[in-house]
């Protein structure tokens, strides 16, 4: 290999003084030394000196300057201003739909809610702004001490519940959290992170086994904390997260049905809430309508009486009371009417939109498939939210993200910085070093 030219590293020196993305300092002189040798090698071959073809190729790339200033330009941060402004847009709604409820209720004791919103909006905006900063590639290495603790920390929430029906609830000294909603975001990308490179080439019986082993020990845990809705989004989560990695959709989908029918008869002989019931009744609304049925007969009448332009602010806000708050798409449609849902449905859809075409453009296969699980949670529940909005579907705790109420905001806000955070980064980051690390992880 012949010893590289002066002349032609000052060259690339120059170049990559103006491209502030270091990290990608070592791919652009890679390239770009690699073409400029490919047109050395060429000169040479009729005849002229080293020095010679190396002017010749400074000469053919154009001014050192100009090019670096074109290559910062390709590798810079980028901002997804789409996502940004669809999250700010679901902010206001939600102030909105928080304002609507406290101007209306009845009781006093909830009028301070609104506030308190304000002030939870805040800290989540402070919340998603550090994650888009936060360099998500450290949460490869993180993956194990995370799982273990979350794991450890819903053991004991099982054991030793914060309260009588209360066990996805953890509480330390001053402060409890909702440890279910914590657990359904952030043990699917730990996961994810473990079992990335060990899935993605080729299925090893020990690849799986430990697959398989990482889900079933939390979801052992969320049926211990009796939290069965978070229990089936993470399982199927991870399903759809085992058959991006192996891309095995088939195979995938026939032992899931063959595995879940049986757990699920199993799940529901041992069920001391009645959730079969709440299943089986949307088939028959009116054989109890003021008892399991008494959600669904309500947002069927409320969405029904709506019409195009609402009942105004003017609205009862009589068939929920304090729950009115985990409906904001059945309150949005009470007050505003059907013009309102619609527009807000296809500003979800809009969202959901710009979230999958973001993942193509992700060149980091780990930065990828955080954006595909990240995507994946979010779709499931806005869409399961949607759908509850005709009242024919079983009512359960599926919260919509970003417009619901509760401390599942602050991990919504903070997955959502994370990917701004890797788009921000995907033009700025080696993936060469990545691979590297990849394989040596």
């Amino acid at each position: 290999m012949k010893e590289p030219n002066r002349d032609v590293e000052h060259y690339l020196d120059e170049i990559c003084s103006q491209v502030k993305a270091r990290e990608v300092h070592k791919d652009l002189r890679d390239e770009l030394g690699n073409h400029m040798e490919e047109m050395m090698l060429d000169r040479e071959q009729k005849g002229f000196s080293r020095s010679e073809a190396a002017a010749y190729a400074i000469e053919q790339m154009g001014n050192p300057e100009v090019v670096g200033k074109r290559l910062h330009r390709l590798h810079r941060q980028r901002i997804h201003w789409g996502l940004l402004t669809g999250l700010l847009t679901m902010a206001l709604i939600s102030l909105l739909t928080m304002w609507i409820y406290t101007t209306n209720v009845l009781q006093e004791t909830y009028q301070f809610l609104y506030v308190s919103h304000i002030v939870r909006t805040v800290i989540c905006l402070l919340v998603l702004g550090v994650f888009i900063w936060f360099d998500y590639r450290k949460w490869r290495k993180l993956a194990w001490p995370i799982y273990i603790l979350l794991n450890l920390m819903m053991l004991m929430s099982a054991i030793y519940p914060l309260m009588e029906g209360q066990n996805r609830f953890f509480k330390v000294p001053g402060f409890a959290f909702d440890l279910s909603s914590a657990a359904l975001w952030i043990l699917p990308l730990a996961i994810g992170a473990i079992m990335l490179d060990k899935l993605r080439s080729e299925i090893k019986i020990r690849f799986l086994l430990t697959y398989i082993g990482l889900v079933l020990l939390p979801a052992v845990l969320f049926f211990q904390l009796v939290d069965w809705v978070r229990l089936v989004l993470f399982v199927v989560v991870m399903v759809l997260l085992f058959a991006y990695f192996t891309k095995k959709w088939l195979y995938t989908t026939v032992t899931v049905i063959f595995t879940a029918i049986p757990i699920s008869i199993l799940m529901l002989a041992n069920d001391n809430y009645h959730r079969l019931e709440k299943i089986w009744i949307v088939f028959d609304l009116q054989d109890d309508p003021y008892g399991m049925g008494y959600y669904n007969r309500s947002i069927i009448d409320i969405v029904q009486s709506a019409g195009w332009w609402g009942n105004g602010l003017e609205s009862t806000f009589t068939a929920f009371g304090i729950s009115y708050l985990d409906y904001p798409l059945v309150m949005l449609i009470d007050v505003f009417g059907w013009s309102a849902g619609v527009v807000f449905v296809l500003g979800i859809v809009w969202f959901i939109a710009h979230m999958i075409t973001m993942i193509p453009s992700i060149r980091d296969e780990f930065g990828r498939m955080m954006i595909v699980v990240i995507t994946m949670i979010f779709g499931i529940q806005m869409f399961y939210s949607v759908v509850m909005t005709t009242g024919y579907v079983p009512i359960v705790s599926v919260i919509f993200p970003f417009l619901s109420h509760g401390s599942h905001l602050t991990f919504e806000y903070a997955v959502l910085g994370l990917v701004l955070g890797i788009y921000r980064r995907k033009d700025m980051i080696s993936i060469r070093n990545e691979k590297v690390a990849g394989s040596q992880g």
